[in-house]
């Protein structure tokens, strides 16, 4: 019985080093907060980054085409 209580220490010390392990581990971030209102808020800044990160070449791109297209005219007869 005594070895059973050992092994069941042993087993006790492990979990927790494998526990203080996973949670230095875990990043620091709202998202994980306990406040519903800071998570809430950290995942819309997160979306809002994104979806500038993932617009911003669409608008470059769209940018560049209109400047393509609309420079080729010509602008010497303005109707008068």
């Amino acid at each position: 019985m005594e070895e059973y209580n050992d092994y069941l220490e042993n087993r006790i010390k492990d979990l927790e080093t494998e526990v203080k392990e996973l949670r230095e581990k875990i990043p620091e971030s709202n998202i994980l907060h306990k406040k519903f209102l800071n998570r809430a808020f950290a995942i819309l800044g997160h979306n809002f980054v994104a979806g500038i990160l993932i617009t911003i070449p669409f608008y470059i791109l769209i940018f560049i085409m209109m400047a393509l297209f609309m420079g080729t005219g010509s602008y010497d007869n303005y109707g008068y």
